[in-house]
């Protein structure tokens, strides 16, 4: 009995040392000693602990920890000066890291892969989970060059421009100097980078220092031209850097001409011509023969164009800086003011009008015949009351009308100037009368045949009496319309 209570005892013992607690497994030698780079991969081992066993929570934590790592190893990290593109494709980099970790795929990342988990149990329920990931390390590489380029390229976009600009105003090429700058500036004004408007404001400042500098100096212009005749001679400029007529020439700089010309509508408008500065920084323009009379000019502008597209991208905020550079920049151009006469005036001149009743026949008056002449001899024309007969006059046949002046005047004209003049209606409007007259001149020149000038014109104007209105149109469509356009036009 004694050998078997022995032997139950050794039994039971054996049995009790089977089914107690077994000693853990050790732990990976990677978990405390995290493996170095081994000329292929480089490697990395993220960790965390949860209470609860709450293995999830540990195996989210444990994946932040292991991208820290590998972005503490690219040397990158998203502060509030950062891009909204180089946010975002840290936010893609990181992203892609996580689901790799979680699904332990291989196909989101070249060259990244999970090579082992660890999970161990703590005190209180506690569980810590060690994930070991590999990355090829010439991919690894490649991928820190190419997020260090997004988070560059925000500084590159400001920097490279305005060391541009430096570089064209130190070799002399001030045109291209004011475009980089602007472009630097533009692109301060355009994202969250460290010290945005410092930035801007020293690149604006460099731009109108060199815009101030940029100017044109007057050479050679005439002071008259003759009307339809060719201007005697060219308006010269020359464009320069600098203080000083003797400053440095800019050559090769593209140059607006803007100059008048009269439409067939009468209405003058500003045309405009393309030239370009030469080896001297010399611009010389001629325009055409002037069509119109009076006070005219022509302007020589730079074109900027390319610079002030580039302001229309500043946000509002900056628009005291936009103001400034376009003032800046609508100031780099020169006037050059001119009078066009015309020699009508000294040339003997006859004038022969006829005056047609509403029902179109000749009339007996000489209204508007009368007008047109006041108006000519107050501003001392050289003009005569020339006679041709009413069918002539009514028929406006040039030839008939220039072989008869020659004819009948010889070398005592040297033009004449006929038409007709018709009351085109009359109309009541309560107690007062209404009354449109219409007037068709035309000039000729008695040596060359040619036909000078040409024009219909119409006048209303408004009386008690009706043939006051007709009276008063005839005089008004003569006197002051037809005479005026006449005086403006005529060679």
């Amino acid at each position: 009995m004694k050998k078997l209570s022995v032997l139950a005892c050794a039994v039971l013992f054996a049995v009790s040392c089977v089914s107690g607690p077994q000693p853990a497994p050790a732990a990976p030698d990677w978990v405390l000693n995290p493996p170095g780079p081994d000329g292929t991969n480089t490697y990395f081992v993220g960790y965390s602990s949860a209470g609860s066993g709450d293995v999830a929570k540990a195996t989210d934590d444990a994946s932040a920890n292991l991208v820290a790592g590998i972005m503490n190893y690219l040397g990158t990290k998203v502060t509030v000066d950062s891009t909204a593109q180089a946010k975002a494709t840290l936010d893609s980099y990181q992203a892609d890291i996580v689901q790799t970790v979680k699904s332990e795929s291989t196909g989101r990342l070249s060259g990244f892969s999970i090579k082992e988990r660890y999970e161990t149990k703590g005190p209180n329920d506690s569980i810590t989970v060690y994930i070991l990931a590999a990355y090829q390390t010439r991919e690894l590489e490649r991928e820190k060059a190419r997020i260090a380029a997004v988070f560059q390229e925000q500084d590159d976009a400001v920097a490279k421009p305005e060391a541009a600009g430096d570089a064209a105003a130190s070799g002399g090429r001030w045109f291209d100097a004011v475009r980089f700058y602007i472009e630097a500036a533009v692109a301060a004004s355009g994202v969250d980078i460290d010290n945005a408007d410092i930035k801007l404001e020293r690149n604006v400042n460099k731009a109108r220092a060199v815009l101030s500098k940029l100017r044109f100096v007057r050479v050679d212009a005439p002071s008259a031209a003759g009307l339809g005749q060719p201007v005697p001679q060219p308006f010269q400029a020359r464009l320069v850097h600098g203080e000083g007529d003797s400053a440095p020439a800019i050559p090769g700089v593209e140059v607006f001409v803007a100059y008048q010309s009269r439409q067939a509508s009468c209405r003058v408008i500003n045309r405009t011509s393309r030239e370009m500065s030469d080896q001297r920084g010399m611009i010389s323009f001629t325009p055409p023969p002037p069509d119109f009379v009076g006070k005219q000019s022509v302007t020589f502008t730079l074109n900027l164009d390319s610079a002030r597209a580039l302001l229309d991208k500043m946000p509002r905020k900056y628009e005291a800086y936009v103001d400034a550079l376009s003032d800046d920049l609508s100031r780099r151009s020169i006037v050059f003011e001119y009078n066009v006469a015309s020699q009508a005036r000294n040339v003997n001149t006859g004038i022969a009008i006829l005056d047609l009743g509403i029902d179109g026949a000749p009339a007996a008056t000489t209204v508007a015949q009368g007008g047109l002449m006041e108006t000519l001899v107050k501003e001392r024309f050289k003009a005569s009351v020339a006679t041709f007969d009413t069918a002539q006059l009514a028929s406006q046949d040039d030839n008939a009308i220039l072989q008869a002046a020659r004819a009948r005047y010889g070398s005592t004209l040297a033009r004449v100037i006929y038409g007709t003049a018709v009351i085109d209606k009359t109309v009541k409007d309560g107690t007062m009368w209404q009354a449109t007259a219409r007037m068709t001149i035309r000039a000729l020149d008695l040596t060359s045949g040619t036909v000078l000038y040409s024009t219909e014109k119409t006048a209303v104007m408004v009386a008690a009496d009706e043939n006051q209105a007709r009276r008063s149109a005839m005089l008004q469509v003569a006197r002051d319309t037809v005479a005026k356009d006449l005086m403006a036009n005529l060679p």
